[in-house]
């Protein structure tokens, strides 16, 4: 059994929420576009149409990727990133730019405020946006999945993977399934198992 010492409360991560996203853009289409994707791959999604609105909305949904056109009414979507740059709690969402355009001066403006990906529509597809959008959520994560050795499936499991006879932690400590994901496949979580002994923090 692999031995690990965990003592870092974040390290546990929630298995009941989905991945959230927020798609910020004024082409209504394009939105609604990504907007069924992004909820067939399982993901909580919300949609503003202009940059004010998208502004105001990140800082209540506080979303795990941000994806967001450039030209739009009210506050542009350079605006908006610099806005939520300066706020602790949505300076280090991820966020990916969408747009019509492709133009040089805006590829250079997008990397000055840390865009992860600067997409030009027509050259990506709805599908691929997904996973990268994924990529970025689970990027350096590791996960931890409570196991109760006694429990009738992890008798199960044991059988079924030939573990050792009473496959346990030490008394003062709690087996874990440690989960790290998988960043080349699809969009579609999949991840790396192995059973670790840890204290429960």
């Amino acid at each position: 059994m692999q031995k690990e010492t965990r003592n870092k409360k974040e390290d546990i991560k929630k298995f009941d929420e989905k991945p959230k996203v927020l798609i910020v853009d004024d082409d209504e289409k394009s939105v609604n576009l990504l907007k069924g994707v992004f909820i067939s791959g399982g993901f909580d999604v919300k949609a503003s149409f202009d940059g004010l609105e998208g502004f105001d909305m990140a800082t209540k949904f506080l979303p795990d990727v941000i994806i967001t056109g450039i030209v739009m009414p009210r506050m542009s979507g350079f605006e908006m990133m610099k806005n939520l740059k300066s706020i602790i709690s949505t300076a280090k969402i991820p966020i990916m730019v969408f747009s019509h355009l492709g133009r040089q001066e805006d590829k250079e403006e997008a990397q000055k405020l840390g865009v992860r990906d600067f997409l030009v529509r027509g050259m990506t597809t709805p599908g691929d946006i997904v996973k990268k959008a994924l990529s970025y959520i689970t990027r350096g994560k590791v996960y931890y999945l409570r196991f109760d050795a006694q429990d009738e499936s992890a008798r199960e499991l044991g059988k079924d993977f030939n573990f050792p006879p009473g496959f346990e932690c030490a008394q003062n400590e709690r087996m874990f399934i440690k989960l790290e994901p998988d960043e080349k496949k699809g969009f579609t979580p999949t991840f790396k198992a192995s059973l670790v002994c840890g204290k429960n923090q």
